[in-house]
């Protein structure tokens, strides 16, 4: 047994209140095909209040350092009882920081003052902004919406004007691709006007292969190409700084009325399972040298040396937000199977706070047993899970996401830039 997590060394957690968005980013796992239709086999859920105070208690909140709002699917603001799970986040813990992340187009202005006036207050208690929103705003009002599709910009600056305006910390993260790349500094410039403390400009995934650079299809409801979306043209803007050539974009039509029939007959995840099943023939006849030949260090692991976990909004315990992208996704490469096969064979109930408390979950030693054991086996083919190695075992492209030359003085950055 690899003890890895457990309840003493809980120190952060990562919770996703939703998977609903009022967004439709293309690259996002909550939709069908990089069009904006949700897929067909989504369960739209939420954490309410209720639950929230059932699943974490005050002596859980006071054990943690952080508490993050953030998710993989949907975004923490659209959650009907957000704000009153701040409220009892402040009222258990003196300590215990809190950071949101939105893309912040929804709801009303008034409901923003409140949020802002609450983490304001927070933070005048404490001297430090330990609470704080990152708005993932990904150029200005002229490109935005190209990755952030349905985010209304004057609808987003009104909020984040009314959150700021109450004395709130707030920081600015922007996904830089080529339609926005000439747009950082001006970008930069607004956000010390209008008052972040942050401006934090980032590599995008989803525009290279690790090899070469690659067109992101853009699809609509009809299942035709809209528009593409490309790698920066300055290296130093990229993840893939040295790219081969550049790859002519590929995407897969659809009609909708075959989107509908598969929602319908629940097609999809039929299709899915019965590749999960599979996944060690087809493990079998790939090269896994790179995984096989790793140390991994999780990323679970925080900086003060404590750990993280990630807890979906169906109230799932899981090691942390990469792997919950990809236990809650769909993908068919063999990573992702792999990881729905060990699950599947473990079984998921074992993971559930709406059967068991966070403390019997980490004392049953359930995360370990799934994923820190197979840290330790010599080959993919004998169990050693690959995500892991690829994510956590190798200089991945999410190690490169806060490597942006303008980061190199972010404290909060550090160890991505030492990389």
């Amino acid at each position: 047994m690899t003890a890895f997590w457990n309840k003493h060394e809980l120190s952060q957690m990562h919770i996703e209140l939703t998977n609903a968005c009022n967004a439709a980013c293309p690259m996002c796992v909550r939709f069908y095909n990089n069009s904006p239709l949700v897929r067909p086999d989504l369960e739209i859920g939420q954490i309410t209040i209720e639950q929230f105070r059932k699943w974490f208690s005050p002596d859980i909140i006071k054990k943690c350092n952080l508490i993050l709002f953030c998710g993989v699917h949907g975004d923490p603001c659209v959650a009907r009882d957000m704000l009153e799970i701040c409220e009892y986040i402040m009222d258990s813990s003196d300590t215990t920081a809190v950071r949101v992340n939105t893309n912040g187009g929804m709801r009303r202005a008034d409901w923003w003052h409140k949020l802002g006036s609450l983490f304001a207050k927070r933070n005048k208690r404490s001297g430090y902004n330990y609470w704080q929103v990152t708005f993932s705003i990904d150029g200005l009002e002229d490109t935005n919406h190209m990755y952030r599709r349905n985010v209304d910009w004057k609808v987003l600056e009104k909020n984040v004007r009314a959150y700021i305006s109450e004395g709130a910390s707030a920081s600015w993260d922007f996904l830089i691709f080529k339609h926005n790349e000439h747009q950082i500094e001006a970008a930069e410039k607004l956000a010390k006007e209008i008052g972040f403390d942050e401006f934090i400009p980032k590599k995008a995934l989803g525009v290279d292969d690790g090899t070469n650079l690659k067109p992101m299809p853009v699809m609509d409801k009809e299942g035709k190409l809209a528009y593409i979306i490309e790698a920066p043209t300055q290296a130093k803007n990229r993840n893939l700084e040295n790219s081969n050539c550049d790859l002519p974009v590929k995407f897969y039509p659809f009609k909708y009325e075959d989107y509908k029939n598969l929602k319908a007959n629940k097609q999809i995840g039929k299709d899915f399972q019965q590749q999960v099943d599979a996944v060690y023939d087809r493990i079998l006849t790939e090269d896994n040298t790179k995984f096989n030949n790793c140390k991994i260090n999780c990323k679970s692991k925080t900086w003060q040396g404590g750990k993280e976990i990630f807890v979906d909004n169906f109230g799932r315990v899981m090691p942390c937000c990469y792997i919950g992208t990809h236990l809650n996704g769909i993908y068919t490469d063999t990573r992702t199977l792999q990881l729905h096969k060990h699950m599947n064979d473990y079984g998921w109930e074992h993971f559930s706070l709406e059967k068991y408390s966070l403390e019997e979950i980490l004392d049953n030693e359930h995360l370990d047993r799934v994923f820190a054991d197979s840290w330790s086996r010599d080959r993919v083919e004998e169990g050693r899970l690959s995500y892991c190695a690829d994510t956590c075992g190798t200089l991945s492209s999410i190690d490169k996401i806060f490597s942006h030359e303008k980061l190199k003085g972010n404290v909060r950055f550090k160890k991505f830039n030492e990389k």
